[in-house]
């Protein structure tokens, strides 16, 4: 059995003895410019130690909801977000280009919140016990860059394997499902969860180990890495939403 190791959030999840498989994976991510102004990523950072930081991205993440997705802002959201103390427990990631934030997303170990959000989503507690929760993926609208996601994405998951995680869970709209899926996300199963506190449009539950994200960004790093007349039809951009909504 793996040992466990107490993460900076005071939580614990197993570890084992993989390689750092994505570390030449987060080499490459990271040196692919599409611009004058390189994208910075500020990463692992928690609320314990780091408050501040925390607080811009939560202030970040508040900007983009109140002018496009005001229903995460709803008290029942906030009430059980409070219950959860999930931006506390979470390990947070964000993107900056020229000092100014363009995309954020959280990590959090169990208890997760998407069990909570809808009776058909109860159902699958507790089945991801070494996995960890990846939600809150938002990037800003003006930022048109195809490696916004994949940035924080590679980020995530190079934290969560070396803390021990053996994959990642998330809920997301069936609308971005395909694009989840190019990222080695694949469905738990076919069922529409419509969660009533943000409106009928239909969630899919996403799972992926590590294997499964590897080969599945390296795919899309290939892509990215490509001229860019080959790759826009490929690559995910402001016209396909890459947000947990």
């Amino acid at each position: 059995m793996p040992s466990a190791v107490v993460l900076e959030t005071g939580l614990t999840a197993s570890t084992g003895s993989s390689p750092d498989a994505l570390g030449a994976l987060k080499t490459w991510v990271s040196n692919l410019v599409d611009g004058p102004f390189p994208l910075e990523v500020s990463a692992p950072l928690f609320w314990a130690t780091a408050p501040e930081a925390v607080a811009r991205i939560q202030e970040f993440r508040e900007t983009q909801y109140r002018e496009r997705l005001g229903y995460l802002l709803g008290p029942e959201q906030l009430r059980l977000e409070s219950q959860l103390q999930l931006d506390a427990r979470s390990a947070h990631f964000a993107v900056s280009r020229n000092g100014r934030m363009v995309g954020a997303l959280r990590m959090t170990p169990a208890p997760f919140e998407f069990p909570a959000l809808a009776e058909s989503l109860s159902h699958w507690e507790g089945r991801f016990p070494a996995s960890v929760e990846l939600s809150r993926l938002v990037v800003s609208p003006e930022e048109r860059s195809a490696l916004v996601p994949p940035r924080l994405l590679v980020a995530a998951s190079d934290w969560a394997m070396k803390a021990g995680f053996v994959g990642i869970v998330g809920l997301c709209r069936r609308a971005a499902r395909t694009v989840f899926e190019r990222y080695g996300l694949t469905a738990t199963s076919e069922t529409a969860h419509v969660v009533p506190m943000r409106g009928p449009q239909p969630y899919s539950l996403m799972a992926g180990t590590w294997p499964e994200l590897i080969a599945a960004t390296t795919r899309m790093s290939e892509r990215l890495n490509r001229p860019r007349k080959n790759s826009l039809a490929e690559t995910p951009s402001r016209h396909h939403p890459m947000e947990q909504t």
